[in-house]
């Protein structure tokens, strides 16, 4: 049978909503899952499906204000995983985190429907190294576009120097994106425009 039928689809981490329905299927409740669900794609409008857009790089504000929330196969913008990296590259959010706003969203929304969650496994969201555990292989890049410290795009010629820059760089991003979480939820409401 497809996975697209057996399991819900999610774009990442902590952005189930059963118990169970994470990638390993091993979660207590909501909002534990330990990996993503939707059928992986590396960048914008390529996803197969409703709510598999991650976003990050490429889109509209709307787009970018909306990880996951995608109406339909094609309108999703960016790829999945969400990793604790990737930043959303322009827009009154820019270099900012998109899983820590995934998931904010989705907070909001459980609490409002009355329907409880759990803490996600991972505080700003699952690395590349995390992934890797997770699935059970070692080495894969699940990056994609918008990727906060990627390793290809620095001039550090020595790469333990260039790994060490570059998780210096996601976490001090990690850490901003967490202050400013209210911040970017507002920037996020539609304007009035004084209408």
């Amino acid at each position: 049978m497809s996975e697209l039928v057996t399991k819900e689809l999610h774009v990442c981490m902590g952005l189930n909503s059963c118990k169970n329905a994470g990638y390993s299927g091993n979660n207590d409740c909501a909002g534990q899952g330990d990996c993503s669900t939707a059928v992986g794609h590396p960048c914008h409008t390529l996803n197969a499906c409703k709510g598999q857009g991650g976003c990050g790089i490429f889109g509209t504000t709307e787009e970018l204000c909306h990880p996951g929330e995608n109406d339909c196969r094609y309108q999703g913008s960016c790829g999945v995983p969400i990793l604790s990296s990737r930043f959303m590259a322009q827009g009154p959010n820019k270099g900012l985190s998109v899983w820590q706003l995934a998931r904010i969203r989705f907070e909001e929304k459980r609490i409002k429907n009355g329907e409880s969650f759990g803490e996600a496994p991972q505080q700003y969201g699952p690395s590349d190294e995390y992934v890797n555990s997770i699935r059970g292989t070692s080495g894969v890049d699940y990056s994609s576009c918008g990727q906060s410290g990627s390793r290809s795009c620095s001039y550090i010629s020595n790469p333990a120097e260039r790994k060490i820059a570059a998780a210096e760089r996601v976490l001090k991003m990690e850490e901003e994106s967490a202050k400013k979480l209210p911040e970017s939820l507002s920037n996020c409401q539609p304007k009035n425009n004084g209408h």
